[in-house]
């Protein structure tokens, strides 16, 4: 919010190929992002929107979306499992359809809530596995393992669905964020079930941090680094 064009060049900087914006683009439209992006060497991973946004062809999140020549729209928290998750999963296979008739892959970013059962089903394979559904996954570690989940296992069972995934590691002592490598996450095994799954970007995602946020973000990929995962 301070500083949005340093943020992302000092990102650039790490070594980090891409970033994935969450609704701020740092006032700039979207051609001015797009030539800023290119100037610093940074590609655009995804762009966190609403379904209303997905389903409207003349929303602001497309025309960033063409601009960036970014291929994925994400969204999260789109309902509460503990409600009507059926008509929640219709619209989000309906914005699905609507990304795609636009030329564009709509993943949807799990929390913990997704991996409760609904009906003895969990909630977030409902979403994947309903016939015709176009939805992919953003898969984010820590809230699958918050869920009681393993990543690993999810991000082999939906190979091929899984374009971007979110690595965030979990603190070992009480479960809180940490940076990448410094928490109980299994690097070496994401790394390899990642390698046959089609993932596209592993995206670095720090909810909240204990130090500066880019000191937190160099600490993540250094790890990835280390770990052979990011070059």
């Amino acid at each position: 919010q301070k500083d949005f064009k340093g943020t992302l060049k000092a990102i650039a900087g790490m070594g980090y190929h891409g970033v994935e914006f969450a609704w701020n683009y740092g006032g700039l439209k979207p051609r001015e992002l797009a030539t800023y992006l290119h100037t610093i060497g940074l590609q655009t991973a995804g762009l966190h929107t609403s379904l209303d946004e997905m389903l409207n062809p003349r929303s602001d999140t497309y025309a960033y979306a063409r601009a960036l020549n970014c291929s994925f729209l994400t969204t999260s928290l789109a309902g509460e499992v503990s409600k009507d998750w059926t008509a929640t999963v219709d619209r989000m296979v309906a914005a699905g359809a609507a990304a795609f008739s636009q030329g564009f892959t709509f993943t949807y970013h799990n929390h913990a809530q997704e991996l409760a059962e609904v009906n003895g089903v969990i909630a977030l394979d409902q979403v994947l596995a309903r016939p015709g559904s176009l939805v992919q996954f953003e898969l984010d570690t820590y809230w699958v393992k918050k869920g009681g989940q393993d990543p690993v296992s999810y991000i082999r069972r939906y190979s091929g669905r899984v374009p971007q995934v979110h690595i965030k590691d979990m603190d070992k002592a009480d479960g809180s964020f940490t940076e990448v490598g410094y928490g109980l996450m299994d690097l070496p095994a994401i790394s390899r079930a990642i390698e046959t799954s089609g993932t596209r970007w592993l995206i670095v995602e720090q909810d909240t941090c204990k130090r500066p946020a880019l000191d937190s973000a160099m600490m993540s990929i250094d790890s990835l680094k280390k770990a052979g995962v990011a070059g």
